[in-house]
């Protein structure tokens, strides 16, 4: 395996993270201790072998941690394509500016075809196309989140309606209320101040009476049923 022209492989993590870093304290001393604190490495030699050297290789950092004129102009944004297009330029070959998607991106399966053919195994090779399309693609990337989304408060329950077995949203049911009946008998006029008596009547008047009886028996009744 051609391990003496090796890439630089650079962990898209690292690279959003302590891009991050520099950009908000460019002063920082990106050591190995420092950088294993940073991305929780398991130890400063990991951080030396997998960040600080393969940074340094790009000429991003100098030899004490701290960040080059490149390294300056990678950590902002305005001028990061800059620093991006100075690596490609010195540390690859010009050959891979041609693999690209047809949109334009680079192209990360035929860029770890190439380095495979220099005798880079298939693992090796697919991390340093990975790193190599990083660069090429020259666009500031924001810091991954790491939980920001807690930050943002907690997210509130929508409340949704349960679904029925025909895929529809069950209503929910109104929930009961005894109420009095409205429809029951209206009392008469004056109930619970002078009671209501109500009497059937039947008159049997002769056949054989006249107008002037007829007269004379209504006339009795009325005496007797309304005191007139």
């Amino acid at each position: 395996m051609a391990t003496s022209n090796a890439y630089p492989k650079v962990p898209a993590k690292a690279w959003k993270v302590l891009r991050a870093r520099a950009s908000a304290a460019p002063s920082t001393k990106f050591t190995p201790a420092t950088v294993a604190a940073l991305l929780d490495m398991s130890g400063p030699r990991s951080a030396q072998d997998n960040v600080v050297s393969p940074l340094k290789k790009l000429g991003l950092l100098e030899e004490d941690g701290t960040l080059t004129e490149r390294g300056n102009k990678w950590r902002i944004d305005s001028t990061y394509a800059d620093a991006c297009q100075e690596i490609l330029d010195e540390v690859y070959p010009g050959d891979l500016a041609a693999l690209t998607t047809p949109a334009g991106e680079p192209d990360k399966a035929r860029i770890a075809t190439w380095l495979q053919h220099k005798g880079f195994g298939g693992s090796n090779a697919a991390s340093m196309a990975a790193t190599y399309a990083l660069i090429a693609d020259k666009s500031p990337t924001e810091p991954p989140t790491g939980g920001d989304s807690k930050k943002n408060g907690p997210r509130k329950a929508s409340r949704k309606a349960p679904i029925t077995g025909d895929g529809s949203p069950k209503q929910p049911h109104a929930s009961m209320v005894d109420v009095p009946d409205a429809t029951g008998p209206v009392p008469p006029a004056g109930q619970g101040t002078q009671p209501v008596v109500h009497l059937d009547i039947q008159i049997h008047i002769p056949a054989t009476a006249d107008g002037e009886q007829i007269d004379q028996i209504f006339a009795s009744m009325a005496k007797h049923l309304y005191q007139r």
